[in-house]
């Protein structure tokens, strides 16, 4: 039981990386190729049997771990944009100094966004006004009080 336990553990912690990761931004045209073998430690893939199937098993095992993958990840990511207004009025949690990369920012209203685009800026202020929007591609930008950029932001929760 607990080898089917490491493997969801395994697929959930791919499927954040997804989720949050640039390569799975709309703006990637990267592709992704799951192998179990890199999900699973050697002990894991010799104890659950897996060392026993031939290549070709291995390689449909493969695909559909990868398409079962992003099915959940693409669902997931959808009952969250589903769940997001167009626009939301909230305030950074507590102390912000601005952002560097894929900086990510905890809201009042308990939403957490991420940077999804390459930008810096510092300033510091403390529990700042935050708008973020939808835009007509349907990605989210974000406005902080004090700062005239805007960045693009993906939200992970």
């Amino acid at each position: 039981m607990y080898r089917n336990n490491s493997i969801i553990n395994n697929i959930v912690v791919v499927l954040i990386m997804l989720l949050t990761a640039s390569a799975y931004s709309q703006q990637s045209k990267q592709v992704l190729k799951l192998k179990i073998k890199d999900l699973m430690t050697t002990t894991e893939f010799r104890k659950s049997g897996m060392h026993k199937l031939t290549k070709d098993e291995l390689k449909n095992l493969d695909e559909w771990i990868t398409v079962y993958t992003i099915r959940v990840a693409k669902a997931l990511n959808s009952s969250l944009a589903e769940a997001t207004p167009n626009i939301i009025e909230t305030h950074i949690e507590g102390d912000f100094e601005g952002w560097e990369g894929e900086t990510i920012f905890k809201l009042d209203n308990g939403q957490i966004w991420q940077q999804s685009s390459y930008d810096y800026t510092y300033h510091y202020a403390y529990r700042p006004k935050v708008i973020i929007y939808k835009t007509d591609s349907g990605l989210y930008k974000m406005k902080v009080e004090g700062i005239e950029e805007t960045i693009y932001v993906r939200r992970i929760k």
